[in-house]
């Protein structure tokens, strides 16, 4: 069971998806984007790697019918630097961000995958964990490119799946019955998938770049008990076992349900 038990190191799972405009040779429209970023998903968690337990039908689709790209490295070894590189595309000895204390921006004006999009005309929206910058910072996303940004800026405030609020272009959007910590009313990544795919129905006639650094399966381990995910693992033995801490089984259906996610995007 110890790959359930997931060592605490950052990993990440990129998904892009390009829609089927990208296939159509005639079409002079540029392709839509949508990156997916998985928060702390090592690459053995996925059941077509091989992994006996967790089940990730989606993406184990996605990865069948797609490219897989298998000798990619990270900018970065943890998580702010690591997004920073990744929307500057610098790399660590130049970026901005060096340090994983979340208190970090990047500079003012600096150019990055979103802002470079919008000038050709893209829409450009982030749903997640932002990680470059604070409110009240140089870093701020939608002063580096996008349109919309919601869920979390700073890194700490993303540690929890019940915050008292998100944010929106700088602005505390509440979630109800919730205090922080690990319990509360308002599971904070459904909202934000929400967002997410909202923001792609709105803009499915015109190029938009759909950034979506989600949290899941990051720490605090915690899911809804009503969430889809557990379904996947009904009839488990291992699931129903008092023996395996109530953390490794959250962490199972956390990583089954950001495959859920992926195959909502695909659909949609």
């Amino acid at each position: 069971m110890g790959i359930l038990m997931a060592v605490r190191l950052l990993s990440i799972l990129s998904l892009v998806l390009l829609a089927s405009s990208l296939l159509a040779v005639a079409s002079p429209k540029n392709p839509n984007i949508v990156y997916i970023m998985s928060d702390e998903l090592a690459y053995f968690e996925l059941s077509h790697m091989g992994n006996p337990y967790i089940k990730t039908p989606n993406i184990d689709r996605f990865a069948q019918e797609g490219i897989r790209f298998t000798s990619a490295l990270a900018g970065a070894p943890v998580c702010a630097p690591l997004r920073c590189n990744l929307m500057t595309g610098k790399h660590a000895g130049h970026a901005s961000v060096r340090a994983n204390d979340g208190g970090t921006p990047l500079r003012a004006g600096e150019p990055t995958i979103a802002s470079i999009l919008k000038e050709i005309g893209y829409a450009t929206g982030g749903f997640g964990k932002w990680g470059c910058g604070g409110r009240d910072s140089t870093g701020v996303p939608e002063k580096h490119g996008f349109d919309v940004f919601y869920g979390y800026y700073d890194q700490v405030h993303a540690h929890s799946f019940y915050p008292p609020y998100l944010i929106r272009n700088s602005e505390e959007v509440k979630l109800k019955g919730n205090i922080g910590g690990r319990s509360g009313e308002s599971y904070a990544h459904y909202p934000i998938m929400e967002a997410g795919l909202k923001f792609i129905r709105e803009n499915k006639d015109n190029p938009f770049f759909c950034y979506f650094p989600i949290t899941p399966p990051h720490g605090m381990y915690d899911i809804p008990a009503n969430d889809p995910a557990w379904k996947l693992y009904e009839g488990e033995a291992w699931i129903n076992d008092p023996a395996i801490p109530q953390d490794v089984k959250n962490y199972a259906a956390m990583v089954s349900m950001v495959a859920h996610n992926v195959g909502q995007v695909l659909s949609l």
